[in-house]
């Protein structure tokens, strides 16, 4: 086999990685919002971490979506590979 290759058995290794990915950057999404809502707005200090909490929350979602998208792009090829 080539190693640039990609067979289903590939594939499925590829997919099997972004599914456990997507798990944790969603869980990551949770915990900074469970975060971001804990934390009061009343010194200049808990709005600087709630700032900051939304910023990495932001973050994340990107990953999730990022990670999304690889998802369907790799079954995408898988499907290709069985027509």
């Amino acid at each position: 086999m080539n190693s640039n290759e990609e067979t289903r058995e590939t594939i499925q290794g590829r997919l099997k990685v972004l599914n456990k990915s997507i798990v944790s950057e969603q869980n990551s999404v949770q915990y900074y919002q469970t975060l971001l809502e804990n934390t009061p707005e009343e010194t200049p200090e808990s709005v600087g971490q709630r700032r900051m909490y939304q910023d990495l929350l932001r973050e994340e979602e990107n990953h999730v979506r990022v990670i999304q998208n690889m998802i369907r792009h790799w079954e995408s090829q898988l499907e290709n590979l069985k027509a």
